[in-house]
């Protein structure tokens, strides 16, 4: 938990309780659509142990895939002052 905290704070800004807001609404949003979505997707391409395996790999992955797109955009975080 402690990482997926250090994930929210970045996106957010640091020092911006606004801005830790809503990478906290971005990072649940991310992770529960990842999670829902990613172990279907692969299914139809393999079998399905593998996709669910592989899946919620990726799927884990995804919110520091969200923290590296904000970061190339926005190096201070979403809000930072």
């Amino acid at each position: 938990i402690l990482i997926a905290t250090f994930v929210v704070v970045v996106i957010g800004g640091l020092g911006s309780v606004r801005g830790a807001f809503v990478g906290a609404l971005l990072v649940g949003i991310v992770d529960t659509l990842a999670r829902a979505f990613v172990p279907g997707l692969l299914k139809s391409s393999l079998t399905p142990a593998i996709a669910d395996a592989l899946g919620g790999g990726l799927a884990s992955a995804a919110i520091y895939l969200l923290m590296a797109l904000v970061l190339v955009f926005r190096p201070r975080g979403l809000l930072a002052g």
